[in-house]
């Protein structure tokens, strides 16, 4: 029988110290934040046996703090009675935004309700919800921040945009701070997205890293996630004993804990699956059984859903059709009741296979049928989605040209009505007294000449600020997309087949965020001028330096080729890595990471899908250490550049692209 791999994993970390009455609510809070916990249940618990929970009456900041931790781990289970506590404390902190004007507790309230969505798996929900909180990004605390970028990471996985998810859970790392527990939690998330991009041997060398860093803080479920992420490594790299090994220790980890229930669910689906995939039908009824008995326990009807339809596959194995089909049919109800359409596909697929492995095709079409309808309705969706994006966009791109008009009608207009007002003032001196008229000429004259001036002087300040970047006098990103739309028009220009080349090299300042936190913000502004004097003073005439983003830079280098790349990019992490930079407090060293392509690339001119795969090569760098830069090369002719990008290390193994790692200077501690 065909067996698709239905390996659960669970990307979030659950760990906390046993339940202790007598404790106030901050250290419970500080507490589960530095060390973890045993499981949400066990959090929501500790938290809710606080010596000072906050009454009706208590001061707003102490009801705002319970509310925001309560709904915060009760969101990430799907057990009834959590799911009920996350949307109270999701209505509390509703009901103080709007009668207290509790600006940070809407804030916590859109975060538990997009952390609930992501439990349900409804991905477009968790969007909307974080992109409310995006539009008020400034008022954001240092933890409100840390658990958007995690819940975008967890958004993107679900979306397979797993680019974009490891570049959210790089900079939810980073703003972990002291909190330890979400730190793991985001390090195992990369780990996660790291399995599905292919990367098996970072994946293990992760897991590895949480695991030794969870046992020595005692956090169990961390264990137990991180050799999850290692077991579904060894599985996809085809290494099952190892995976084998891993589920048992899971299991020796997570037993007799209620709390850990939904991980030993987790363990038990997955070893029936194993001994599935090893036709040993009897072995995998035994652990679906138990799976079942588990799920029932949790009241989880998704975990309920998976273990029913191991069970299903086992039953047909052991040639009990009809019990199998009926396990099978119980799991999809069970899933299109939840909404759950990625999973309720799944379980379709499993009972066309259960069908077909009994000969019974007629039954094995009908629900492949339903499989076929239901990802075609999946397609029309997303693709209508896509659709109304693009207007949105298009129509927020149109209102920003129509604000930019009027505002510049409104100047014009502006300076018509003082040249009335500076005409009238002129015709009523005339008319009082002749005798004063060339005073007035003369003074109506000087005006006009230093009216005129201010009025050159602003145009040349408008036009210096409508390409350049008011901190660091480099190229804005507007100007940065006139400058390669220029070279598409250049490609156009060109015989066919003789392309001019432009090296294109994305540089992002490492750990930026820290300077800002630990020094000021003027310190970080300094630090962005220093950078973008030092790029300014490297590169050549022709070349031009882009500010791109927040702490990245774009670097436009007309006629470099792909060969030349590696050496430049040693230059410039070594220009930027000295001298140090001296700040108010200290003098700090900094590193950058690139990532660097030129075009055309195999034949492709494609500037917003080469860009996307420097960008790409960039967060590699990054996730691989930082303080490095990454270039890529094509090895073959006419490949596609937006393919590449959806899988870059399988593109790198297949021989199609090379990429050369250039290390950095060392960094000197400090």
């Amino acid at each position: 029988m065909n067996r698709r791999s239905s390996f659960l994993l669970l990307a979030a970390l659950f760990c906390s110290p046993s339940l202790a009455h007598g404790e106030r609510l901050d250290t419970v809070i500080d507490s589960l934040l530095a060390r973890g916990y045993s499981s949400p249940l066990a959090a929501v618990a500790r938290l809710q046996a606080v010596e000072d929970s906050p009454a009706d009456d208590a001061p707003l900041a102490q009801r705002h703090l319970y509310q925001a931790a309560i709904g915060r781990y009760a969101a990430q289970e799907r057990r009834p009675a959590m799911a009920a506590l996350a949307q109270q404390a999701s209505a509390a902190l509703e009901k103080m935004a709007r009668d207290e004007q509790c600006r940070a507790c809407a804030v916590d309230q859109h975060l538990i309700q997009a952390r609930w969505a992501l439990t349900q798996r409804d991905a477009d929900r968790a969007q909307a919800m974080l992109d409310r909180i995006d539009s008020r990004r400034e008022e954001l605390s240092s933890l409100q921040r840390q658990q958007l970028h995690y819940l975008r990471a967890r958004q993107y996985q679900l979306q397979s945009r797993l680019d974009m998810g490891i570049r959210e859970a790089l900079l939810a790392d980073e703003l972990s701070g002291r909190h330890e527990a979400d730190r793991l939690m985001a390090q195992n998330l990369l780990a996660v997205l790291n399995v599905y991009l292919g990367d098996y041997r970072r994946t293990i060398e992760i897991s590895k890293a949480t695991h030794a860093r969870a046992a020595r803080l005692g956090f169990t479920q961390a264990v137990a996630e991180a050799k999850l992420n290692m077991g579904f490594a060894y599985l996809r790299s085809g290494r099952r004993d190892l995976q084998l090994q891993l589920l048992g220790d899971v299991l020796a980890l997570t037993r007799g804990d209620d709390g850990l229930a939904i991980i030993q669910s987790t363990a038990v689906s997955n070893l029936a699956d194993y001994w599935l995939n090893q036709r040993d039908y009897r072995r995998a009824l035994d652990y679906s059984e138990q799976a079942v008995e588990l799920a029932g326990r949790i009241d989880d009807p998704l975990t309920l859903a998976y273990a029913l339809v191991n069970r299903g596959a086992s039953k047909a194995g052991l040639g009990q059709i009809e019990a199998g089909v009926a396990d099978a049919t119980e799991a999809i109800a069970l899933t299109e009741r939840i909404g759950a359409r990625t999973d309720h596909i799944g379980m379709l697929q499993e009972l066309v296979n259960i069908h077909e492995h009994a000969g019974d095709y007629r039954n094995a079409f009908l629900a492949l049928r339903r499989v076929e309808t239901l990802q075609q309705e999946i397609t029309r969706q997303a693709r209508e989605k896509a659709v109304l994006d693009l207007q949105e966009k298009y129509a927020s791109e149109s209102r920003q040209r129509e604000i930019e008009r009027l505002a510049a009608a409104n100047r014009l207009k502006e300076a018509e009505l003082a040249a009335q007002a500076l005409r009238r003032q002129l015709w009523a001196a005339f008319s009082l007294a002749l005798v004063l008229l060339a005073v007035v000429l003369v003074q109506w004259l000087r005006r006009s000449r230093r009216a005129n001036l201010r009025l050159s002087r602003d145009v040349a300040d408008l036009a210096e600020q409508s390409i350049h970047d008011p901190l660091t006098r480099v190229f804005n990103r507007r100007h940065g997309h006139a400058l390669l739309a220029g070279y598409a028009r250049a490609v156009d220009a060109c015989a066919p087949g003789a392309p001019p080349s432009l090296g294109l090299m994305l540089l992002d300042i490492d750990f930026f965020k820290q300077v800002n936190d630990n020094h000021g913000h003027p310190a970080g502004d300094k630090v962005l001028v220093e950078v973008a004097q030092r790029l300014r003073a490297l590169l050549r005439e022709q070349d031009s330096v882009v500010r791109w983003g927040g702490e990245e830079f774009l670097l436009l280098l007309p006629g470099l080729q792909a060969t030349a790349l590696p050496a430049l990019a040693d230059r410039l992490l070594r220009t930027i890595g000295a001298p140090a930079i001296a700040l108010a407090d200290k003098d700090i060293t900094l590193t950058a990471s690139i990532g660097a392509i030129s075009a055309p690339f195999a034949g492709s001119t494609d500037i917003d899908a080469l860009i996307q795969l420097a960008d790409l090569a960039l967060y590699r760098a990054k996730a691989s250490g930082r303080n490095r830069a990454l270039c890529i090369a094509a090895r073959e002719e006419a490949l596609d550049p937006a393919a590449l990008a959806r899988d870059l290390a399988a593109a790198q193994q297949a021989g199609q692209i090379g990429m050369t790692v250039v290390p950095g200077p060392s960094r000197n501690a400090g």
